[in-house]
Order: C-alpha cells, then sequence, then structure tokens
C-alpha cells in the first residue's frame, strides 16, 4: 500500500533534484588549468660551528649546614639573633641558665685546692723520710765499736803475750807467784773485754741495718702517699676543667658565618644536650647544584674533561636565567644503583641570597661543539608516522617530504645528521597548507 502511494512522490523528488542540478553553474577554472602556488614561509639548511648543551634538573645545597644544639643541659635564658637574618663566625646564639654550672667550678675549685694541701704535705714527708734514710745510711756507731774491738784485742794480745813471759820465770823461781797471778788476771779481764766489743760489735751491725731498712720504708710509704696525692690533684684538675667547660657551654655561637633559620624552641624551655634543636644555620654566600648525569654521558664527558673545563648556568623555578655563572666542584665516588647516574657538583656565588637550600633548577652545560653541523629551524619540522621529516621545496618549487635523522637539540634549531645537505630550501611556516608535489610561493625567508 505505501509503494502504491509514495512511488509518485519520490518521482517528482527525483525530477526536482536533478532540475536544481541542471540550472547550476560549472566552477571557473584557473587559466592554464593548474591552482595558484601556495604561499609559504622557506628557510634554508645551513652549516656551521655549534656549542650543543646540556640541561640537567639540579637542586641546591647549601655549602655548610649545622643544626645548632647544646652540650649542656639548662633552661633557655634567651636568644640574640633575627630569625632568617645572617649572623657571623663565634656570634653569641642562646644562653643556657649558666648557674648551676657556676656552682659545680666553685666546688671544683675547692675540692682542687684540698688536693694541691695534700699533695705539699704528702712531697715534706717525703723529703724527711729521705733524710732519715741518709742519716742511717752514714752513722758512725759501728765504726766507734770496731775502734773498741781494735783496742780490746790489742790489750788482750799485750796480756797474753805478759802471761807467756812469765809463765817459764814462775816455773823457775824468778818471780814470785803472786807476780804470775796478777798478770794472769789481767789477761782474763783483757780477754772478756775483748769478748764483750766483738759481741757490741755485732749487735751494732745488726741495729744499723734495721734503722737503715725503718728509713727506707718510711720512704716507700712517703713516696706512696706523693702518688697519690698527685692522681688526686690531678683529678680535681679534672673536674675543674669540665666543669669549666660546662659552664662555657652555657653560651652558645655561632660556629661559622651564616644565615640561620627560625626557633626550635622558645626561651624558658628546658634544653637537652644533643637532642634539642635550637636552630639551623647555614652557609648561603655559595649554593652547591647538584645534578645527576648518566653513566654513559659521565664516560664521555669525562674523556674530554669536559666537567672540569667547563662553564656552568642555572635556570631557576621560574624559568628565569641566574645571572651568576658556576663552576664544577666534583664527581661523586659511586654510582648510584637505583638510577644509574652519577652525581656531578657545580657551585654558584650567592651574593644577594636569592638562591636557598632546598631550591631546585636546571644547570646548562656545554656538552659537545660541532664545526660542520648541518643545521634547521625547528619549526620546520613534522612528524611523519613517528619518524621525522621535513618538506623540501626543489628548484621548480615543487613540495618534496623527506625523512631525516636529527641530532642535538639547539636553541631554535636542530642539528641534522642525514637527510639534508646545506643550502636546501625548506618549508618554514604553513606546513599545514602544503603536502608532496604542491607548488609553493615563498611569502618571506625565516
Amino acid at each position: 500500500m505505501f509503494r502504491k502511494y509514495y512511488a509518485p512522490l519520490v518521482a517528482l523528488l527525483l525530477v526536482g533534484v536533478f532540475a536544481g542540478c541542471a540550472n547550476q553553474k560549472p566552477a571557473q577554472a584557473p587559466s592554464g588549468g593548474e591552482q595558484p602556488p601556495t604561499e609559504v614561509v622557506t628557510g634554508t639548511v645551513k652549516q656551521k660551528p655549534v656549542e650543543v648543551h646540556a640541561e640537567y634538573p639540579a637542586q641546591l645545597k647549601a655549602v655548610e649546614t649545622a643544626d645548632i644544639r647544646s652540650r649542656v643541659e639548662g633552661v633557655l635564658l634567651n636568644y640574640t639573633f633575627q630569625e632568617g637574618g645572617v649572623v657571623l663566625k663565634d656570634q653569641v646564639l642562646f644562653q643556657i641558665d649558666p648557674r648551676p654550672y657556676e656552682a659545680e667550678v666553685a666546688t671544683a675549685r675547692g675540692e682542687l685546692s684540698q688536693a694541691n694541701g695534700r699533695l705539699v704535705a704528702a712531697r715534706g714527708r717525703l723529703a724527711q723520710s729521705r733524710a732519715q734514710l741518709k742519716r742511717a745510711q752514714t752513722q758512725v756507731n759501728l765504726e766507734q765499736v770496731d775502734a773498741e774491738v781494735a783496742r780490746a784485742k790489742a790489750n788482750l794480745e799485750a796480756a797474753r803475750r805478759e802471761v807467756e813471759r812469765y809463765r817459764p820465770l814462775v816455773a823457775q823461781g824468778a818471780i814470785p807467784g803472786q807476780r804470775f797471778d796478777e798478770v794472769k788476771d789481767r789477761f782474763d779481764v783483757a780477754q772478756a773485754e775483748y769478748e764483750n766489743v766483738a759481741a757490741r760489735k755485732k749487735n751494732t751491725r745488726v741495729s744499723d741495718r734495721a734503722d737503715v731498712g725503718v728509713a727506707e720504708a718510711d720512704v716507700q710509704s712517703a713516696q706512696a702517699e706523693v702518688v697519690a696525692a698527685q692522681a688526686a690533684a690531678q683529678t680535681a684538675q679534672a673536674r675543674l676543667q669540665k666543669a669549666e667547660l660546662n659552664l662555657s657551654y652555657c653560651v652558645i655561637r655561632a660556629p661559622f658565618s651564616g644565615v640561620v633559620g627560625t626557633l626550635g624552641v622558645d626561651p624558658g624551655s628546658l634544653v637537652i644536650p644533643g637532642q634539642t634543636r635550637l636552630a639551623t644555620l647555614s652557609r648561603n654566600a655559595t649554593l652547591y647544584a647538584d645534578f645527576p648525569v648518566s653513566e654513559t654521558e659521565y664516560l664521555k664527558l669525562s674523556r674530554d674533561n669536559r666537567f672540569q673545563n667547563n662553564s656552568y648556568s642555572l635556570t631557576l623555578a621560574d624559568g628565569t636565567e641566574y645571572q651568576e655563572p658556576g663552576k664544577f666542584v666534583l664527581v661523586d665516588r659511586e654510582l648510584n644503583q637505583d638510577t644509574g647516574t652519577l652525581t656531578v657538583r657545580a657551585k654558584f656565588p650567592n651574593p644577594e641570597g636569592l638562591l636557598k637550600p632546598g631550591g631546585f633548577g636546571r644547570v646548562r652545560m656545554l656538552k659537545e661543539r660541532l664545526a660542520d653541523a648541518v643545521v634547521i629551524p625547528q619549526k620546520a619540522l613534522t612528524t611523519l608516522q613517528s619518524l621525522d621529516a621535513v618538506y623540501v621545496v626543489n628548484q621548480e618549487n615543487k613540495v618534496e617530504q623527506r625523512q631525516i635523522t636529527l641530532g642535538p637539540r639547539l636553541e631554535g634549531e636542530i642539528v641534522v645528521t642525514e637527510g639534508l645537505k646545506p643550502g636546501e630550501k625548506l618549508v618554514v611556516e604553513g606546513l599545514q597548507k602544503v603536502r608532496p608535489g604542491v607548488t609553493v610561493k615563498d611569502s618571506g625567508a625565516a
């Protein structure tokens, strides 16, 4: 049924369409039957010496940083600097309550005075003991007894000779017996006296030796007292030095000139030695910029001494160029196994304090010099199925697309290692309007 009613209507519509097409005028073709040249901006492939630079992300670090901490426990009384300001070496930064340590110093001085007094007394006793020993060693008792023994022995010998002389005379009756008895008695007396003196000599020798031994023991005892007194004096001296040192630690000074940060604790707080961070001080007159370099780059640049014989520039986080040039400092001693890179360090002057430790930027350094590099403008580059290409304008002003191999990228330019020759003309602007085989017209060289 639908076909019956709509077939005439469809026929009418088709007639109308054909009639409209018949009434349209054909488009006017240009004279000669060709499209007009497409206007583009061209540039020329250049050959020139270039310097290839490389940029690396860098982190800024202070040349020297110190966390200011106390060496003694105590209450923080005050601080003498402005937070975030510049301080000088040996400038007083903090004051710890010194009174407990002043008391320790006074006590230690008293102990040292007592120890020195005991040392003086011990040295006096030692001197006395040595004098007694000397007297004991030089006494004359034995010499006197030796003389008495000699006299007694001489008397005994004289008495003996007298007895021997009178004995035959008595037998002959030449002298009375009473006379011989007297001589005999004198001999007995002389013999008894000699034996007595000889026994006293023996006792004197033993006594002298005993006196020397006692004196020597006294000297040794006195020497031991002196040693003990010296040790006590040294201990007291060390205790005093420690107390004075702790007292000096109550005044905390800047270890070097630099910029001091915010307070770690407020006055009135108890400071724990080695734990409480009072502030952080950093030397900011010069800052380090540490940046990573791959192992391959490191080996290549090191062979040319490129790190040492180089100048460094720094781009800040906001994209501005830092005005002060940098200098090489070092290459780290080992490769980072996680990233496969080596850390290179340059240093930059920071006279205005613009650079801050912990900040970031990009370090730029000369990587290599190319004597005869083939260079094109970067904006002439197109991508063809992930391949780099350019539109080359031939002598007939027709465009051909050519694949190229790129080298290092420069500022606004790219080095081409394969695919182009110096002097060739390229489409630089208007790339979206051209295709291979199109005739172009240069509206102005780039």
